[in-house]
């Protein structure tokens, strides 16, 4: 994957002939200059890294930035039991197709009598029409007779087969994106399923999950044609599995930017992302990149009986939910639309869609409907709106609720609340577009403050922050607050993590993960919390770090630094349009901003629900009230007004109906507003038809409206070199450099760096950190710690397992190992067997033994086993396997010993030399086995 810079087709085509690549897509998604290529001769899943054609691609002076893809473990958040026989009710339904009885969360059917209020929201004309969605997922099946007429080919596309069809494979397993698709859109009034929420809107799919996966594929479908695409949803992300911390790759991340950015035509693509099906396994949707992502809108789930679904994972960026399925044979699942290739009738639809993954495209479908109500909505006005409508009543009976600082109810379970269509597409339609987003960043507070090993034990810090008060990058009416963490704790997943606002608002951003015990670091981990949205910034932040797990520690751990990071407004975002805002003409009136500290008490706010709930309030169309670029610089209108001749330097031939620049019929250079001027002011610039428009905010100069147009910064904003973008703050994987103003592309497998590209600070999942580089496994001499950083050996050590004389694995010419170390001359009553560098009892049988260590690279525990004559070993589950000392003879017994490997059985070495060796000593051969206790 490779940053050609300028020129870039051109330099594409020079480099391809030159070291003869193939691309395999000329473009990731809407990223500019950046594309993925492929070699003949390189295996797709090979686990190595190509350091030749990755060195040549990178010290070529044509290429900006280089990075190799590697497979990422993307799950679907979904759970499959036995399909139940669907239940009938017996009220009859508004709709006539057949699975809407068994759609309760549109119907009235959950607990109380409670739904998602779509109805009042169709009642109102709201349909989705008008709106585009995509499901990025394994695919969705375009002919089936639920989706066909919604389907759209311009939202679809097929990564994984590189063609235009979406078409899942027919192998059983891919029935995720098209389930999705029905929650969004499936056709209303006809024989088939359901309904969708949003059943008249527009309806695709990427197939991106139904093979390799990578961060230029994540990246290809985050970008997917953005400017005709408005809502992305995706029920997929790492694994839930209680002990990874995983997110978005460099590609990945700026797909996201671009699309927030440039989406939409400037008004930001929405990212809509299930929260995680790791509840079993004590996981946090805080360790998952893509839900603790400030772009999208995480949704988690609630029970048909309003509580706490067993997958749900508790964090603090869960914006709100939606219903989903609950515990088999006491809740409902979700009804919609099913995959199969042969459409026969009883396979099309299903009622068993499970999980987070059932919930966000029920969020998606109600975002649409508020679209439609306004599509001047931006992807932060989105969140608001959200934040703003979510109901904590239907799921009081849940506890854990806090009420935060400007008095809204937020949950780590639920977010701020149950979705409710009804209030978002009242409140979209009364909706003013939010001021800019402002960044503001604290320092740095580098603590090196211990964590001991005493259960319970806390460590408390602080800091006080101004908001940048009297900057630019004021913040004062806060939305999401990032707290960037560098620690070092093992076991890892014992940590509880609290941070308190001086609102008095404390948020958990980390529970503890019971299953994350072979791991000890965070670096740089932007721990997200929407709890404080609406608070001041300004004030003391308290964060609080606690040893709460159940896991034993052996040695004391490390708060590194910590950082916060605010986002939000200097002024106060909610600015409600009056009612008669528009008359029935739709011809503009009077407009009133409605400010509003506190929504919940505000009687303006609350007169707006009661409007909501009676019904008063009706549907506006809103009129286009922006310029278009066809528009000429022509003033004035003639009607019967007399063209007179003597008139204003800034007029052009055609004359002027009286004195003045406003007066002119048309103008000689560019009309501003309703004046002609001989030049644009300061951060505009002339369209096609010589009207000067605004720059966008970010901009100082530019050479359009949007966000991707700016020529030179605003102050207080950086260049994104290869983005093009004008930020207030480099992106993650991005370094600043204050001389050029601009933020440029950290190196290879950085996560995070500072100063210079290649000085690593943190480095991408399952990479290690040595020397400040990012590699695959750490080098020859050196072992990796458990903070994934590698050390080197003892100087004795040739290879090693630790750092300690007595840890060698191998040792270096001229010397020889004995018990674990390396010496340069064998002891008494040993030899010394130069050709394996060891030191040997004389007839005995040579001795090897197998190091075995678990995926996660952490030795635990150690135990010694020996190995006889065809000893079966198949049941023993290790991940790695590396043989001390040489490989066997040819003589040896390949079959002697089997290991259990990543859940195939595999031949991995016989320890047998001499079957007479052993007869004579059976116990001489050892095996060493480092396992889980």
């Amino acid at each position: 994957m490779t940053d050609l810079g300028k020129s870039a087709p051109e330099n594409l085509v020079v480099l391809r002939r030159r070291f003869t690549y193939m691309y395999l897509n000329l473009k990731i998604g809407n990223l500019k200059n950046y594309f993925l290529l492929s070699h003949p001769h390189i295996s797709k899943r090979s686990p190595n890294a190509s350091i030749d054609h990755f060195n040549r691609l990178k010290n070529d002076p044509q290429v900006k930035w280089v990075m190799q893809q590697r497979e990422l473990r993307r799950t679907k958040r979904d759970h499959q039991w036995k399909p139940r026989h669907v239940m009938r009710q017996s009220n009859t339904p508004a709709f006539p197709d057949p699975l809407f009885k068994e759609q309760w969360y549109l119907n009235g059917g959950a607990a109380d009598g409670l739904d998602m209020n779509v109805g009042y929201a169709w009642r109102k004309g709201y349909t989705g029409k008008g709106v585009v969605v995509t499901i990025l997922d394994d695919g969705i099946q375009p002919n089936h007779p639920d989706l066909i007429q919604n389907y759209d080919p311009a939202a679809s596309t097929d990564i994984n087969g590189n063609d235009t069809d979406p078409t899942p494979q027919d192998n059983g397993d891919n029935k995720h994106g098209t389930r999705c698709a029905g929650e969004v859109a499936a056709v209303a009034y006809n024989k088939y399923c359901g309904v969708g929420i949003a059943y008249n809107a527009s309806i695709g799919g990427v197939r991106m999950l139904d093979g390799l996966v990578n961060d230029a594929v994540e990246a290809q479908a985050l970008g997917f044609n953005t400017h005709h695409i408005d809502i992305y949803s995706a029920s997929w992300g790492p694994e839930d599995d209680g002990k990874t911390v995983d997110g978005p790759g460099p590609l990945a991340r700026r797909a996201f930017i671009n699309g927030v950015t440039n989406g939409r035509g400037g008004k930001g693509s929405i990212f809509i992302w299930a929260s995680g099906n790791g509840g079993r396994h004590t996981d946090s949707c805080n360790c998952d990149g893509y839900a603790n992502s400030i772009f999208t809108i995480s949704i988690s789930s609630a029970t048909q009986a309003g509580f706490k679904p067993w997958y749900l994972e508790e964090c603090s960026s869960t914006i709100a939910s939606t219903f989903s399925s609950g515990t088999p044979g006491r809740d409902k699942s979700v009804a919609t639309v099913d995959m199969d290739v042969q459409l026969r009738p009883d396979h099309i639809c299903t009622v068993d869609h499970t999980g987070t993954s059932a919930s966000a495209p029920l969020a998606a479908g109600i975002c649409a409907l508020a679209l439609e109500a306004n599509p001047l909505l931006t992807w932060r006005d989105m969140q608001h709106l959200v934040v703003m409508t979510s109901r904590s009543q239907p799921l009081d009976k849940e506890d854990g609720w806090i009420v935060n600082g400007v008095k809204r109810k937020v949950s780590h379970k639920f977010g701020y609340g149950l979705m409710d269509a009804a209030q978002m597409v009242t409140l979209a339609e009364q909706w003013t577009n939010v001021p800019p987003q402002h960044i503001c960043k604290s320092q740095e507070i580098n603590e090196d403050k211990s964590i001991e090993t005493s259960f319970g034990y806390t460590i408390s810090v602080h800091m006080d922050v101004n908001g940048c008060s009297g900057t630019m990058n004021e913040v004062r009416f806060l939305e999401h607050v990032q707290c960037k963490i560098s620690l070092s704790f093992f076991p890892r997943g014992n940590l509880r993590i609290l941070l308190t606002s001086p609102m008095g608002t404390t948020s958990t951003l980390l529970f503890e993960r019971t299953h994350d015990s072979t791991s000890s670091n965070f670096d740089d981990w932007p721990f997200l919390s929407v709890h404080f949205w609406g608070e001041s910034a300004e004030g003391r932040w308290t964060l609080q770090i606690l040893n709460a797990g159940n896991i034993h520690v052996t040695q004391p751990g490390i708060l590194k630094k910590w950082q916060l990071i605010f986002y939000g407004t200097a002024s106060n975002p909610i600015r409600l349009r009056n009612k008669g805002y528009f008359n029935t003409n739709s011809v503009y009136q009077e407009e009133k901003a409605y400010h509003i500290n506190d929504v919940y008490d505000a009687s303006e706010y609350s007169q707006f629900l009661n409007d909501i709930e009676l019904g008063i309030s009706d549907r506006r169309n809103y009129p286009k009230n922006i310029p278009s670029a066809q528009r000429k610089n022509v003033l004035a209108d003639a009607n019967d007004k007399q063209v007179q001749r003597l008139c204003d330097p800034e007029c052009d031939s055609q004359g002027c109906y009286g004195k003045g620049p406003t007066q002119c019929v048309a103008c000689k250079h560019y009309r501003l507003d309703n004046s002609c001027v001989s030049r644009c002011p300061p951060r505009s610039f002339v369209n096609q038809g010589g009207v000067c428009w605004p720059c966008h905010e970010s901009c100082e100069t530019c050479a359009g409206a949007g966000q991707d147009s700016c020529l030179t910064c605003a102050p207080a904003h950086l260049l994104v070199d290869d983005l093009a973008v004008c930020l207030q703050q480099c992106p993650d994987g991005y370094y600043e450099d204050a001389d050029a103003n601009a933020c440029f592309p950290c190196a290879e497998h950085c996560e995070t760096c500072s100063e210079k590209a290649d000085l690593c600070s943190s480095c991408a999942h399952n990479y290690v950190m040595y020397n400040e580089s990012c590699l695959a496994a750490c080098p020859p001499g050196t072992h990796q710690m458990d903070d994934f950083r590698c050390m080197l050996c003892h100087e004795t050590c040739e290879s090693c397992h630790g750092p300690s004389v007595n840890e060698c694995v191998s040792c270096r010419i001229g010397d020889y190992a004995f018990k674990n170390r390396c010496v340069p001359k064998c002891p008494p009553g040993y030899y010394a067997d130069t050709q394996r560098r060891e030191c040997l009892l004389p007839g005995h049988a040579e001795r090897h033994a197998l190091l075995v260590t678990t995926l996660m690279k952490e030795p635990v525990q150690s135990a010694i086993y020996p190995v006889k004559h065809a000893l079966d070993l198949e049941e023993i589950n290790v991940h790695r396997v590396h043989l001390i000392g040489d490989w066997l003879p040819a003589s040896a017994d390949p079959n002697a010993l089997k290991i259990s490997f990543l859940g195939r059985t595999v031949v991995v070495a016989a320890t047998i030399i001499a079957k007479t060796a052993m007869e004579q000593d059976r116990s001489g051969v050892h095996l060493v086995l480092r396992t889980f206790p």
